[in-house]
């Protein structure tokens, strides 16, 4: 008996070839087996239970074609075959689309039903598909869907890696790395399941179920790779859908379901691998020998029975000693960063991808769309406003880089935003909205603020001047942040609308000024930070101590001043459903606060960070049900100040710039140079901006999609990159415009001058 085996990488995410070997010669002491590997860089190669190796070319550099004929030659003269590899396995799949008696890995029709992330083939199992979206979506719809799941998503390959991206400048780090290596831009975003990791391992031969194992994961590697795990029966309600399944996908060879399991006992299933996974040993320690019983079924030939030895199993690390015939790859050349795909994939993997999709384009698809959705689409739509408003500009006459005052979009912004809060008021409770003025100081925006019933919210006293100009009174002024003080001599005499404070010596600080009539204000409150946040701002309440201090502060606020406490968190930055957490439970607090200092709170005062789309497609839902909230819990608000922050200002203005050069290189990668950079659209990296560029002949506004261009900076910066994969329109050229929307929020106000002569 002669089994072939692949799949031998060992490294800390290793591949279950060393395990399946191991396994297999339990169960068939006197087999030949053979190690099947791409590179002599593969260290399980050197493993002493192999018999034999079968060293090809990297996947590379293969003649596919006559490699195919030979692995049939293998097969036909009685040879097994268990691969260890998925890419291998689906590559096998094309040479031998229905099968081989004597290839124990699943058929093309199996592997297709098990494609990322839906798993059609699982669907009567007893589990559930996490959220997901298809990177084939606009990058503005993949930031509202990292928003809406608090930015606890992961980015997801087709066939290996998976990387959590916590922010924007993570995930298009990693989307452009992992669509270079895996030659696809079909990625997919799937939301993070938080519970117990678990699996279960099969082992099939032509649609009957040999053998099934589940395991929980006990300890792992920094990469959430198994490390140590119990394993044990796979329970009736689920050992027979999965019967059904193997039956119906005619499925050969091993698998591996991998799921969580939440607190609410609900399995999650992330993906199926067809393939054992590389702790298939150790079921074989707890007396699950699954590669033998594959191996039994397809020969006939009994394997000797293996005792378990215990339900767990750990796993250590092990010198080998190099074969003579294979010694290591000479030393590399050194330089910087000689780590990542390269040794995770020795036998060049990431090459057999690139060939698989020239051999069958849809064979390794993912990312299917939700069914019943649209289509995704990859450019992202314009709101009508922002086509008005660019239309009205006299591009010809324009020194570029300049930002353009989208000037019908920021009046309808602030009118509905104003007819909101007109709608929620109450005979009771009164709904204002405070404009930021730290977001975009255009006194523009300001005024509109002012025009529309704003108050001006100021974090600092160059600020509040700034909003008198303008014209709004002392009154209509809330101040906060942690340097409200600064710059000295410019606190208004003149009563305030509200003024919080940022920790305890600020309000011992306001207090004292008060006291000594160098200020005044209606409201005297605080910033509040609640527990398991991470921020520099609020004053923290998961200290005792502290919030002991704070209780006493309170107590000492001027009687003749209303009291208030001030919220304040970036909802794009935690993510939508986040905030609303935070919100509710900073409710519990006030009433804490209300009953330990006898003060009662009349103003509420929250914010901010929303998203555009947040913020005004909410419309009444949510923020009416806010107000209901602190009504009911906090009955004696009078007043509750809504900071719509960047909601106002981002849409606000845009960015035109010009293309100054094209360079097309290899691959058709193109990169173009434009006279913007990161000094005028500082913020690229934390959020998407929706593109166009004007047609130099019709000026015709044209959506700037995704592609292989990158848009290279003015400045002799290596960082300056303000947009990569995009797709200019056909036709681009030098002196086109091309205009950034979305950039009046923090773009506009943390610009910077540099290299700009």
């Amino acid at each position: 008996m002669k089994i072939f085996v692949s799949g031998l990488y060992a490294g800390g995410n290793p591949q279950p070839g060393v395990g399946i070997v191991r396994s297999l010669r339990q169960g068939y002491p006197d087999a030949t087996i053979v190690g099947v590997e791409y590179s002599n860089g593969v260290s399980g190669i050197h493993f002493d239970e192999l018999d034999d190796l079968w060293i090809q070319r990297p996947w590379g550099e293969l003649d596919l074609e006559s490699y195919g004929q030979r692995v049939r030659e293998v097969l036909d003269a009685g040879g097994l075959w268990i691969s260890g590899s998925d890419l291998e396995a689906m590559w096998l799949a094309s040479v031998f689309p229905d099968g081989h008696a004597n290839l124990l890995a699943p058929p093309m029709a199996g592997i297709k039903r098990i494609t990322k992330p839906v798993v059609e083939a699982a669907s009567g199992l007893p589990v559930r598909i996490p959220t997901y979206l298809s990177t084939e979506h606009s990058d503005w719809d993949l930031h509202a869907f990292c928003r809406a799941q608090d930015w606890r998503v992961w980015l997801k390959g087709p066939y290996y890696d998976a990387s959590r991206t916590p922010t924007w400048d993570a995930f298009t780090a990693v989307r452009n790395a992992l669509s270079k290596v895996w030659s696809t831009e079909k990625l997919f975003l799937q939301a993070h399941v938080s519970g117990y990791e678990e699996s279960v391992m099969l082992s099939a031969y032509q649609g009957e179920l040999l053998g099934a194992v589940s395991m929980r994961k006990r300890d792992v590697t920094a990469e959430g790779k198994t490390w140590a795990g119990d394993v044990s029966d796979v329970p009736p309600e689920f050992l027979e859908p999965l019967r059904r399944m193997v039956r119906d996908t005619n499925w050969t060879g091993g698998g591996e379901l991998e799921m969580v399991r939440d607190a609410s006992d609900q399995l999650w299933l992330i993906e199926m691998n067809p393939r054992f996974p590389a702790w298939v040993h150790g079921a074989t320690i707890a007396g699950h020998n699954l590669p033998a019983l594959l191996v039994q079924a397809a020969t006939g030939v009994r394997a000797q029975p293996v005792p378990a030895q215990s339900a767990e199993f750990t796993r250590v690390v092990l010198e080998v000693p190099v074969r003579a015939d294979y010694p290591l790859p000479p030393l590399p050349e050194p330089f910087a960063g000689a780590v990542g795909h390269s040794m995770k994939h020795p036998s060049g993997l990431t090459a057999l991808a690139a060939r698989l999709h020239k051999i069958d384009p849809d064979m390794l698809d993912v990312a299917l769309a939700p069914e019943g959705s649209p289509a995704p689409n990859a450019v992202s739509a314009l709101p009508e406003t922002y086509v008005a408003d660019i239309g009205a500009q006299d591009f010809g006459a324009m020194q570029t880089p300049q930002y353009i005052y989208m000037e019908s979009t920021a009046e309808a912004l602030f009118a509905s935003a104003a007819e909101r809060a007109r709608r929620l008021s109450t005979d009771d409770v009164e709904v204002i909205s405070g404009y930021s003025i730290k977001t975009n100081p255009d006194k523009r925006l300001i005024k509109l603020a002012l025009d529309n019933g704003f108050y001006a919210e100021a974090i600092s006293l160059g600020e509040v001047q700034t909003a008198l100009e303008v014209g709004f009174r002392p009154d209509q002024v809330i101040l906060n942040g942690p340097g409200k003080w600064w710059p000295e001599g410019l606190m208004p005499r003149e009563t305030m609308h509200a003024v919080f404070c940022d920790s305890v010596a600020d309000l011992d600080r306001v207090v004292a000024a008060v006291e000594a009539g160098e200020m005044s204000a209606r409201h005297i409150g605080i910033r509040i930070r609640t527990p398991n946040i991470t921020s520099r701002f609020g004053i923290p309440l998961d200290s005792p101590t502290t919030f002991a201090k704070l209780i006493e502060a309170v107590k000492r606020l001027p009687t003749d001043s209303k009291f208030g406490v001030h919220f304040h968190m970036a909802s794009s930055h935690v993510g939508v459903a986040q905030w609303w957490h935070l919100f509710e439970s900073m409710l519990r607090w006030c009433r804490s606060i209300e009953r330990l200092s006898g003060r009662t709170i009349e103003m509420l005062d929250m914010g901010g960070g929303w998203y555009p789309d947040d913020w005004h497609a909410d419309e009444t839902s949510k923020i009416a049900h806010a107000a209901e909230l602190v009504r009911a819990m906090l009955p004696a608000v009078r007043q509750i100040a809504s900071e719509p922050g960047k909601a106002m200002a981002q849409p606000s203005m845009a960015l035109a710039m010009r293309v100054l050069e094209i360079q097309e290189h290899e691959d058709d990668m193109i990169e173009a140079v434009v006279d913007a950079s990161i000094a005028e659209i500082p913020m690229h990296f934390w959020q998407p901006h929706r593109m166009v560029r004007q047609c130099g002949e019709t000026g015709a506004l044209q959506p700037i999609g995704r592609g292989k261009t990158y848009l290279m900076g003015r400045l002799c910066m290596e960082h300056d990159i303000i947009a990569s994969n995009v797709q200019l329109p056909e036709g681009t050229r030098a002196g086109d415009l091309l205009i950034f929307c979305d950039a009046g929020g923090y773009d506009r106000s943390m610009s910077y001058v540099f290299g700009r002569g």
